[in-house]
């Protein structure tokens, strides 16, 4: 592997652990600011279940991360690849993860085990770190290109 091919390979894995470390992050805060006032609220036996499902929706957020960014690293950044195979491939890896993901939200949601606007927001807050580490990368590129 050439060093530009390196540099390229680590950039792709910090800019994957900065999202991964960012939704964490926020996903960890909303969920404890949302735990601290359903306990001033009196949320009653129940006052766990909208902490949980922001963190039921951030880590399957994450998941669903993870898995793209190998997806897009094993089949468009691999050495040999063409586009035919990369597509069909990127096809059929995305409906098997996007039908897992169905399948655990369809079973969550049917069977009422986690409340539906936490479990979007705890989703959602996996976006926002995208965002957030986007923003600090045209930062840093901006603060570069200023040198």
């Amino acid at each position: 592997m050439t060093d530009e091919a390196q540099s390229r390979h680590q950039t792709v894995a910090a800019i994957i652990t900065g999202v991964m470390n960012k939704t964490a992050l926020i996903v960890f805060i909303a969920a404890a600011v949302v735990l601290v006032i359903s306990l001033i609220r009196n949320a009653g036996q129940r006052w766990w279940f909208i902490p949980a499902s922001i963190l039921f929706g951030g880590a399957l957020g994450l998941i669903n991360f993870r898995w793209l960014a190998t997806a897009v690293e094993r089949i468009y950044l691999r050495k040999g690849a063409t586009s035919g195979t990369s597509i069909l491939a990127a096809v059929i890896i995305s409906i098997l993860k996007l039908s897992a993901i169905f399948v655990v939200l369809f079973v969550v949601i049917k069977w009422q085990l986690l409340n539906i606007f936490g479990l979007l927001a705890g989703l959602s807050l996996c976006f926002l770190a995208i965002l957030w580490e986007g923003l600090r990368l045209m930062q840093n590129t901006f603060k570069h290109e200023e040198q």
